[in-house]
Formats: C-alpha cells, structure tokens, sequence
C-alpha cells in the first residue's frame, strides 16, 4: 500500500514539477499585464484627405504605367527604324521624331510616379543628424519648394500648349506634328508632379508619413 500510493503520488506530481521547471516567472520590475489591461489597436477614422491621398497615389500610378508604355513603344519604333534602314535600305520618315517625342513626354509623365517611389535624387546626410522637428522644416520646406517649382512649369506648359493649339504650329519636318500634342506632357506631367508633391506635404504635416521617411531618432 506504501509503495502504491507512493507510487500514485509521483506520477501525479511529475507533470505538475515539469510546468514548474518550464515556467519562467517576469522579472522582479515588471508585473503581468492581464486580458483586462490589453487596449485595441487604435483604428483611425478615414477623411477626405486621405481619399485625395490616396486618389493622387492613383493618379501617380497610372502616369507611371503610360510612361513605362510609352518607353516600350519608342523602342519597338526604333527596332523598325533600324530594320527599315538597315535592313530594306528604306528611307525613314517619321521615326526619330516620334521617338523623341515619346521619350521626353514618358519622362515628364512619369515625373509623379518616381515622386510618389522617392527615386529622384536625394542626399540624406544632413537630414540623417537633424531632429524631428528641424527634419520635418526641411522636408516641408523642400515639398513647398517642389510645389513651386511645378507650379510655374504647369502654368508656362499651359500657356505654351494653347498658344501652340490656337497658332497652329507644327514641327519643320516632313512629318510635320501638331507641337500642342507633344507640348502637352509638360504642364500634365508637372501638374501630376504638383498634386504629388501636395499629397506629400499633406501626409507630412498631418502625421500620416515621416520626414524624408526617416526614424525620429537622429543618428
């Protein structure tokens, strides 16, 4: 009877020391935080100004599909320039134009989509060793300066596209192209370059991102 009920009384106490030895108690400063004590994640109510936000990240993602189209159709017009050329030892017309063309105007209408990548080019160093509040003077100052700067390309690239439009020029060649059509990249790829550059300062002043996407500690 000894020997059972020693027995029983092992084999019932073996799984209670092994959660003893498993179990690893907080340490001594901090106490166990309970159901009770959980608070929800905090879910931010959605505004206008993310809808134009993110309305703007669309528009900026659809410039930036035209202008990967039009890189892919300058080059298939090259490859049928140089098989006409070279190739049939036919004369080409129309081609180099046209490439120039597309190729300047996927650049100006990407403008927005590399904007909204944050491929331009940009040194860093200074605001890496600036504090959040002077880093985040320097990002707005150089958004507003962006704002600026394609605000004045957009009005001028207006301008130049109906004075093209009503004058009705064309280019000196044989080819001889509406220019209003080819001029019009500049003021749509500077106003998609604008609204960008708004919704970024916007994002940055409302505390929706952070200054040049760069923790808050200073290195």
């Amino acid at each position: 009877m000894s020997n059972g009920s020693s027995n029983h009384t092992a084999t019932g106490t073996a799984p209670q020391d092994r959660r003893s030895r498993n179990y690893v108690p907080p340490p001594p400063d901090i106490e166990p935080v309970s159901d009770e004590d959980q608070t929800a994640p905090v879910v931010r109510t959605v505004t206008g100004v993310d809808h134009f936000i993110r309305a703007v990240h669309l528009a900026s993602r659809v410039s930036g599909v035209m202008a990967a189209a039009m890189f892919f159709v300058a080059m298939l017009i090259i490859c049928q320039l140089v098989f006409m050329r070279y190739i049939l030892n036919a004369s080409t017309v129309w081609q180099t134009e046209a490439v120039v063309y597309l190729m300047i105007g996927a650049t100006l209408i990407g403008l927005s989509y590399v904007q909204l990548l944050r491929g331009h080019v940009n040194v860093d160093l200074l605001p890496m060793y600036l504090k959040r509040g002077p880093r985040k003077i320097l990002a707005s100052s150089t958004l507003i300066c962006g704002l600026v700067v394609s605000g004045i390309f957009t009005v001028y690239g207006t301008e130049m596209v109906i004075e093209a439009y009503d004058g009705g020029w064309n280019s000196p060649t044989i080819w001889a192209v509406a220019l209003w059509k080819p001029y019009s990249a500049l003021p749509i790829g500077f106003g998609l370059l604008f609204l960008q550059f708004f919704a970024d300062l916007l994002g940055l002043l409302t505390a929706r991102t952070k200054a040049f996407h760069l923790d808050d500690s200073p290195v």
